[in-house]
């Protein structure tokens, strides 16, 4: 096999030629994902879970999952513009959730699984959040502070079931696999919100369209130099801004396939996945 060089391979003719070419309307979600997914066999996703399992996901996999995701929060009353606090760790579910949003314009806040009870009340009060979807392992934090965040209406469960909460598994079961009549967003509509890190006072709300997905092709292209032959594993937890830029729109944009590993990180472990598993791209 020929060995591919970069995708950059003269700079100051690249910087030359370069013009952005942003489309009036534009989803990340049904316009890159969707259309991967044509490719019924095309790789999205390879998961390893902290006890060793091993799961696949497709484009095509993606497309339904989220399809029945964004029904879901639909028959919920969720609707475009309304603010999702998203706090889950690296599973495959987060990449569900964050399209399946993404396709109604509903705006996704990722969050760290680190947070604390009084940060996620801080964030759901300043996004005005209308919902928040966890997991077993984080959802006491939120009830802690349920009743000082009069915005959040629901309550989503992935993982399991709890009193009060919304069961993803069985949202999921019960939506259908394909969504209509949706309005298509604009590259302009807001499409994702980032808290800061809020060094200097409390964390600041940074909020990104959805020209901001389709921009991070140029993250994948030249900057991650991604191929759609290319296993990229990213060690982001989701919760960073660098999981949107390495581990869904800069691979994804460019067709390579995300390795996503649940555990945390421990370097000897690390070396062994990045050999057995034949990691081509590495981000940290």
């Amino acid at each position: 096999m020929t060995a591919q060089g970069p995708n950059m391979r003269n700079y100051d003719e690249t910087y030359r030629s370069f013009r952005w070419s942003i489309p009036e309307r534009f989803n990340f979600a049904w316009d890159v994902v969707d259309r991967w997914a044509t490719d019924e066999q095309r790789l999205a996703l390879y998961w390893l879970s902290r006890e060793g399992e091993e799961r696949t996901f497709t484009f095509a996999d993606f497309r339904e999952l989220s399809n029945r995701f964004a029904n879901m929060v639909w028959h919920l009353g969720l609707k475009k513009g309304d603010v999702v606090l998203v706090m889950l760790p690296r599973r495959p579910e987060w990449q569900v959730v964050m399209l399946g949003l993404m396709k109604l314009g509903i705006v996704p806040a990722p969050c760290t699984t680190m947070l604390r009870p009084k940060d996620i009340e801080y964030r759901a009060n300043l996004a005005e959040a209308k919902a928040i979807i966890t997991d077993p392992a984080n959802a006491d934090k939120v009830e802690e502070v349920r009743a000082t965040c009069p915005t959040l209406e629901h309550l989503i469960l992935v993982g399991g079931e709890r009193t009060g909460w919304v069961s993803y598994e069985r949202g999921m079961d019960e939506a259908a696999p394909d969504v209509v009549d949706v309005e298509k967003t604009r590259s302009s509509d807001p499409a994702l919100l980032y808290f800061t890190s809020g060094t200097v006072g409390g964390p600041k709300m940074v909020l990104h369209n959805h020209g901001y997905a389709l921009a991070h092709r140029l993250t994948g292209e030249y900057w991650l130099d991604l191929k759609p032959s290319d296993l990229h594993w990213n060690l982001s937890d989701t919760g960073w801004a660098k999981a949107a830029y390495s581990t869904l729109f800069g691979p994804w944009n460019m067709g390579a396939t995300v390795f996503m590993f649940e555990g945390g990180f421990d370097p000897e472990q690390t070396l062994d996945i990045l050999q057995r598993y034949g990691i081509t791209v590495f981000c940290a």
